[in-house]
């Protein structure tokens, strides 16, 4: 009979990624600020994992990050520039007490929205980080909670601020010629509803 897994033990499948990705954030900036190459070559030309296991690779592709080989055809190598992504999009949150000085509330507020999902969080090095498309002039994006209720929860954090800050063309108005994205939409104060609708039909 097998044993079934403790939630101790998925507990502890979820600190070890976690690990592993604080292990890669931290190679992958200093191989950026050294200017080295993130990849290997091949003798065929194509390009390989630099030194990545099968368990860090799939921690990778956890948070959004491409490991995806590169044939050089374009100009930036995916798994370079995701990491860089992923890299600024940590460096650009903000910590729990940031983001309670920011929006000048109690940090155990901020953790309590974190836990309601009423504000979006990445783990990183044992605490949450806020990335800031969801904060203007130091308040939180209006309609927010009600977005990100609708948002799938597997989405990796790459996604998510990908959605909200990319233009999407189910959101034009008369006044621009590229359409919002939803990020702009929320700000501009128009409905909310239009919005959710999109996070609840996103594929």
């Amino acid at each position: 009979m097998m044993k079934r897994p403790s939630p101790y033990d998925a507990a502890s499948a979820d600190a070890t990624a976690l690990n592993v990705l604080a292990g890669l954030y931290e190679r992958a900036r200093r191989h950026l600020l050294e200017n080295e190459p993130l990849r290997a070559r091949s003798s065929q030309g194509t390009s390989v994992l630099h030194a990545l296991s099968a368990g860090e690779a799939d921690a990778l592709e956890s948070v959004g990050l491409s490991t995806e080989r590169w044939k050089r055809r374009g100009r930036t190598d995916p798994l370079a520039q995701s990491i860089a992504d992923y890299m600024a999009l940590l460096d650009t949150s903000l910590t729990t007490s940031r983001a309670a000085k920011y929006l000048k509330v109690d940090p155990s507020r901020i953790r309590q929205r974190l836990r309601e999902r009423s504000l979006y969080g990445v783990e990183y090095d044992g605490e949450k980080r806020l990335p800031l498309f969801q904060f203007e002039r130091h308040k939180v994006v209006p309609g927010l909670a009600h977005v990100l209720a609708e948002l799938p929860r597997h989405l990796s954090p790459l996604d998510v601020a990908d959605w909200f800050l990319s233009p999407n063309p189910d959101l034009e108005i008369e006044t621009r010629s590229t359409p919002l994205s939803p990020r702009e939409w929320l700000l501009t104060g128009r409905s909310v509803d239009t919005v959710v609708a999109l996070a609840r039909g996103f594929e």
